[in-house]
């Protein structure tokens, strides 16, 4: 029998930390084995965006998550920018209100317009309003299961963070802030760039156009997740 002992794999993880090629190193192994994303793939984005709009215009409904996007909190957070654009439509609206505002205009929103209430509720994901009161449909996937299970603060706050649509006026707040800091930073961009050195210019955003819940979320994971990553 063969075998590999321990002080075979140190040698071979301290050679391959200083720098050395011992034709072992795992990561490199994975990286050239592992399809990426393809030319042809980009191409076609945008033509299937573009039926997602039609889809949407045609059956009169925004399509905002199906809950398989990975963790939960994907969605409960483009839910959330889904309401912000529903109830404000534009960043700028957004950023220039108070957070108490943002918070009575939300939990209004879902009271008087119950088909955004259920849009989300059906996806197994409750909506916390400020009051208190839980909205819910009769699956939840965040927590998978709670019965029997005393319900504490912290654990509230641990399932409101992962996949409850929080319309509390802290996390309102928060939301409010996020658009001052985009704007922020698009407004520190140089006048007039052309540059391809700026992804999340003036041109990507286009507050015009209105809220973009993707690209608010892209820069949630990003920026305040700490999602960019990059080879070491």
């Amino acid at each position: 029998m063969e075998f590999v002992t321990p002080e075979e794999i140190a040698k071979y993880a301290v050679f391959e930390i200083e720098g050395g090629n011992t034709g072992y190193d795992i990561m490199s192994a994975l990286d050239s084995a592992v399809l990426g994303p393809t030319y042809r793939a980009g191409l076609l984005r945008h033509w299937a965006i573009e039926k997602m709009m039609a889809l949407e215009r045609e059956h009169g409904v925004r399509s905002v998550a199906f809950e398989l996007l990975g963790p939960p909190k994907n969605s409960k957070l483009l839910f959330e920018a889904h309401l912000l654009r529903a109830a404000f439509r534009t960043m700028g609206a957004v950023r220039e209100s108070t957070a108490e505002a943002v918070c009575e205009r939300l939990n209004r929103l879902v009271r008087e317009e119950p088909e955004e209430a259920n849009r989300i509720v059906s996806v197994g994901m409750p909506i916390l309003l400020e009051s208190g009161e839980l909205l819910r449909g009769p699956r939840v996937i965040v927590p998978p299961d709670a019965c029997n299970e005393e319900v504490t603060p912290a654990k509230l706050e641990h399932w409101v963070r992962d996949g409850w649509v929080d319309l509390r006026l802290a996390n309102c707040a928060k939301w409010v802030e996020r658009f001052r800091r985009i704007h922020a930073d698009v407004q520190a961009l140089p006048e007039g760039d052309t540059s391809s050195r700026y992804l999340r210019d003036r041109f990507f955003w286009n507050e015009a156009q209105g809220i973009q819940p993707g690209k608010t979320v892209a820069w949630i994971l990003s920026t305040e997740e700490g999602g960019w990553r990059w080879k070491r």
